[in-house]
């Protein structure tokens, strides 16, 4: 029997500072850094352009010149909360909010980049709730899961339990009016007395 093979989790680079872009003002600019060996050596700097309904990014390098490309909201899978590392180790982690796109890798884009985590989560939901894609959070092994179940647009939480009446008292609870009276008007006439409404 031999052993059995691991892939070896590739550790997601972070070359910038932080940033801190504010979802509830669009169209949003953000200037974002390259991660990759490749990209950093030809000096790429991502400028993205955050509207309600699409992206527009302009790919700048001194060498190669711009690469300008426009994706829809619609091409990506959602806002993801991600680990990132600042150095080889990974003793410097920094978190970042990053809209995924959904077959292509190169094409995401990172909305906000914070080294001491105060204020990401906030941030996460704001993105997500605001261009309408589905929270993603990132597991041990790398893969993107969703943070919340949900039923096309709607979020489906698990079902909460009825107070219900109270055993110890004939009358209606709280919940339903509190006067123990019939609820609807023809047994209210039964009774021999007018409606308050009278």
């Amino acid at each position: 029997m031999g052993r059995a093979a691991t892939a070896r989790q590739i550790r997601k680079r972070w070359n910038g500072g932080e940033i801190d872009s504010d979802p509830f003002v669009l169209p949003q600019r953000v200037t974002i850094p390259a991660s990759d060996l490749t990209s950093r050596l030809f000096g790429f700097i991502r400028y993205a352009v955050v509207h309600s309904d699409c992206v527009k990014v302009t790919d700048s390098s001194p060498i190669l010149g711009p690469f300008v490309w426009t994706e829809l909201l619609s091409a990506y899978r959602g806002v993801a909360l991600r680990v990132a590392h600042r150095d080889g180790s990974g003793s410097k982690p920094v978190i970042l909010v990053e809209m995924v796109h959904a077959t292509n890798e190169k094409h995401s884009v990172v909305l906000h980049a914070s080294f001491d985590g105060a204020d990401v989560a906030a941030r996460w939901r704001s993105w997500a709730r605001v261009l309408r894609l589905p929270l993603l959070l990132e597991d041990r092994g790398g893969e993107l899961q969703e943070a919340e179940r949900r039923l096309g647009s709607l979020r489906i939480d698990t079902a909460q339990p009825h107070a219900g009446a109270n055993p110890l008292s004939a009358r209606r609870p709280l919940t339903f009016g509190a006067t123990g009276r019939p609820r609807l008007f023809q047994q209210r006439l039964s009774t021999g007395t007018r409606p308050l409404a009278y």
